[in-house]
Formats: structure tokens, C-alpha cells, sequence
């Protein structure tokens, strides 16, 4: 799921939102269409990981990413973004991933243990199909599992006493 970050009023940064999740639809739609500024000019180039750039060429492998995409991996203020290389139009497409490379309830159903998780909320069939993915030296997503973040903040995990006004 992609959102704009403004960095200033001449550039946006595409970033990744750790807590949302795309609905169900084959496509992610914005009520409003979207457009970003290159910020690739602006002397703010930060180098990402070695697993962050064998993600980035297991995505050109995989044909989500070619020389055409518009945008690069970099950190941004919140976290592991994309970065415009160039401006992008309204109603471009950035990236755009198959669906044999979604993980969701659908990926569980194809999968091994799609027929031990039938009767599951599709959340906890999701979950544990991340851990025995993760688990899995071979899996098709090792390398989206390796840039993934060791912790969180999400607001999943605070205790009551955390929450803003008690």
C-alpha cells in the first residue's frame, strides 16, 4: 500500500505503510490520483542494506521491477520507502506485484498446509503461513522476509495504560 509523504513542497516520497494491509481487489485505488516529484536530485541518497538491494533484484527477477520503474528503494523518515527517480504522472503505474507473489488467504488455500488452516480466520491462517514461509530455507519469499523489521511500534502491542489520553 503506498501513501505520499511530503518532504517538502517540491518533492514526494513513496513509503510504505507497515500497519495497513491492500484489500482483497486485484489493484490498490486512491480516491484521489496520486503523482511525486523526483526527489533523486536532491543530494539525499541513502544507502540501503545488502538484503534490501537482493530484494530489489529478486523483484526484478520476478518482473515487478525493470530499468522503466520509476522508483528506487531508500530509507525515508518512516523507515524502508521508495524514492521517485523521476516525476510520476497521475495514473502511473509504479509497481505493480502478481498475484502468485501476494500472501494472503488465497496463497494459503494453494498452499501445503492450505488444508490444515480451512475453518481458520483468514488473519491466523495468514500468520501461520508466514511462519512456516519464514521457517522455510527454499521459500519463494525469503528475500521479502529478510528486509522485514525485527520489531515493531504497531499499536497492535500497547497495553491499555499506552494509549494516547488515559
Amino acid at each position: 500500500m503506498a501513501s505520499v509523504f511530503s518532504a517538502c513542497s517540491s518533492s514526494a516520497v513513496l513509503f510504505y505503510r507497515r500497519n495497513s494491509f491492500p484489500s482483497k481487489g486485484s489493484f490498490f485505488h486512491l480516491k484521489r490520483p496520486l503523482s511525486a516529484n523526483c526527489v533523486a536530485s536532491l543530494g539525499t541518497e541513502v544507502s540501503v542494506s545488502p538484503a534490501v538491494d537482493t530484494f530489489w533484484q529478486w523483484l526484478k527477477e520476478e518482473g515487478v521491477v525493470s530499468a522503466k520503474t520509476p522508483v528506487k528503494p531508500s530509507v525515508v523518515p518512516e523507515g524502508l520507502g521508495l524514492v521517485a527517480l523521476k516525476d510520476i504522472s497521475r495514473n502511473e503505474v509504479v509497481l505493480q506485484v502478481p498475484k502468485r507473489l501476494w500472501i494472503n488467504p488465497d496463497a494459503v488455500d494453494a498452499s501445503e498446509i492450505g488444508k490444515v488452516c480451512i475453518g481458520l480466520k483468514p488473519w491466523l491462517a495468514v500468520a501461520l503461513f508466514l511462519i512456516r514461509e519464514r521457517s522455510r530455507s527454499n521459500s519463494v519469499w525469503k528475500h521479502y522476509f529478510s528486509i522485514l523489521p525485527k520489531e515493531t511500534d504497531s499499536t497492535i502491542y500497547w497495553w491499555e495504560n499506552n494509549h494516547i489520553g488515559t
